[in-house]
C-alpha cells in the first residue's frame, strides 16, 4: 500500500509555472541577441520538421539486399525521432549499407523469425517484401520506441480486460530486450545495449558516485528518508534543490529552496528523496561524446532571468549557444565515465561555477540533439556516420 510522500505541494506549484513560461521571438532569429548557425531553418522550424518527418515516414528505408551467399556488415537503425532524416541522408551520402526500420510498422505488419531447429539457427526480420538476416547487422543505433509502450514487466497480472494489451506490449517488448542476442555478438551499439542505452534506465545517484570516484566535481547531495540526516544536510547549504530523477512523460524540474530551515519534512520517512546543493554558475555546458570524441557546447544561461536556474525554459533569443573547449583533464574524466557506464554515445550536463570549477550534473543516453544543428551547426548524425565509416565498422554500398 502506497503512503503519502514528501514534496507534492512543491511539485504541484512549480510544474505549471515552468510550463506556462512564454519566451519571445523563439522563431525569429533576426531579433535574437546572437546569430545561430541556421537561422533560415529556425524561421520555418515547424514546416521543416514536418517535412523531415514525412520523408522518413516509411516502414523500411534501405540499400541492403539479403543474399544467403554473402556475409554483410550493415548499419541498422530503429527510428531515431527528429534525427532520423539527417541520419539516413548521411548514410546515403557516405555510401554505407544501412537498414532503417520503423518499429511501429514492424509491430503492426512485420514478422520476427528466430528459431533453432535441429541445431540450425534462423534470425530474420521481415516487413512487406523486405527481409534482413540479423547476422548481417554490424552496428545498431536505437532509441526506446514509443509504441507499444511501456516496455516493462509488471509485478502483477492485470485484470482480464487488460490482458490483451499487456501481452501485446510484453511480447513486442521482448524483441527489444532480446535484440542484443539476436544480432551477432561483435555488433557495436550506440548509445549502448538495451536497456543500458535508454534514458529510462539512467541511474543518476549511482552515476554521481562513479563521477565522484573518477575525480569529477559533483554537487553535495543526499539520498535518504532519514529526517535527522536531511536536516543536517540543510544546515550546510544556504540553497538546495529537490531533484526527482524520473523520465518523460513523468518529469519534474528541480525545485529550489532558498531557506531550507523553513522546509517541513512531512512524510519524508515514507520514501527517500534526493536533495542537492545548489551551485551558482557562470554558464552551463552540454557536452556530446561519440566514441572517444568530445564536442563541448557552451550555454550562456545566465544571460536571461528565465534560464538562470534551468536553461530548458529555452529563452533562445537571449541565451547564446556556442562550441567551446574543455580542459584535457575534464575530457579524460568524461571519457572514463562513459567507459565505466558502457556508453558509446552520451551527453553530459556540466556547469562552470562562480568558483571557476566544472561541476558534473548528469549524463544522458544519448540526450536531445536536434536543435544543436540549428544553433551551432553540430549535426550529431553526421558525426556518428563519419566515425563509423572511418572505423570501417560496416560495408560500403556498391550500386
Amino acid at each position: 500500500m502506497s503512503k503519502k510522500v514528501f514534496g507534492l505541494e512543491y511539485l504541484g506549484r512549480k510544474i505549471p509555472e515552468l510550463l506556462k513560461i512564454k519566451v519571445e521571438h523563439k522563431n525569429d532569429p533576426d531579433k535574437w541577441t546572437w546569430t545561430p548557425a541556421k537561422p533560415d531553418k529556425i524561421r520555418n522550424i515547424e514546416k521543416e520538421v514536418q517535412k523531415e518527418k514525412e520523408s522518413v515516414r516509411k516502414a523500411v528505408i534501405t540499400n541492403y539486399k539479403y543474399d544467403s551467399n554473402l556475409k554483410q556488415r550493415v548499419f541498422f537503425s530503429f527510428e531515431m525521432g527528429n534525427l532520423s532524416y539527417s541520419l539516413i541522408n548521411n548514410l546515403i551520402s557516405n555510401n554505407l549499407k544501412f537498414v532503417y526500420v520503423s518499429f511501429t510498422q514492424l509491430v503492426l505488419k512485420g514478422y520476427i523469425i528466430v528459431s533453432v531447429i535441429k541445431g540450425i539457427e534462423k534470425r530474420f526480420l521481415k516487413i512487406d517484401d523486405f527481409m534482413i538476416d540479423l547476422d548481417d547487422v554490424g552496428f545498431v543505433i536505437w532509441t526506446p520506441p514509443r509504441f507499444p509502450a511501456p516496455l516493462f514487466d509488471f509485478d502483477m497480472i492485470p485484470p482480464r480486460k487488460n490482458r490483451n494489451s499487456f501481452l501485446f506490449t510484453k511480447r513486442w517488448g521482448q524483441l527489444i530486450r532480446e535484440f542484443e542476442y539476436l544480432v551477432n555478438r561483435e555488433v557495436i551499439w550506440i548509445p549502448s545495449v538495451p536497456f543500458n542505452g535508454s534514458q529510462e534506465w539512467q541511474n543518476k545517484i549511482g552515476e554521481y558516485l562513479i563521477a565522484n570516484k573518477i575525480g569529477l566535481k559533483v554537487p553535495d547531495f543526499i539520498f535518504s528518508n532519514c529526517e535527522s540526516d536531511i536536516k543536517r544536510f540543510f544546515t550546510k547549504h544556504e540553497k538546495i534543490c529537490l531533484r526527482e530523477f524520473c523520465s518523460p512523460p513523468y518529469s519534474f524540474p528541480p525545485i529550489i529552496f532558498e531557506h531550507s530551515d523553513k522546509i517541513k519534512l512531512n512524510n519524508i520517512k515514507n520514501s527517500p528523496c534526493t536533495f542537492q546543493e545548489y551551485i551558482e554558475k557562470k554558464y552551463e555546458l552540454r557536452v556530446v561524446v561519440v566514441f572517444d570524441n568530445i564536442y563541448p557546447i557552451k550555454i550562456h544561461s545566465q544571460d536571461s532571468n528565465l534560464t538562470k536556474n534551468d536553461w530548458r525554459v529555452h529563452d533562445d533569443a537571449h541565451v547564446k549557444w556556442e562550441m567551446t573547449k574543455l580542459p584535457e583533464k575534464v575530457c579524460n574524466q568524461l571519457l572514463q565515465l562513459g567507459k565505466q557506464l558502457q556508453l558509446n554515445w552520451y551527453s553530459v550536463d556540466l556547469i562552470f561555477s562562480t568558483d571557476n570549477e566544472y561541476v558534473f550534473l548528469e549524463i544522458n543516453r544519448p540526450g536531445a540533439h536536434y536543435w544543436l544543428d540549428t544553433f551551432v551547426g553540430f549535426d550529431v548524425s553526421k558525426v556518428i556516420v563519419e566515425l563509423v565509416k572511418e572505423k570501417k565498422i560496416i560495408d560500403e554500398y556498391e550500386s
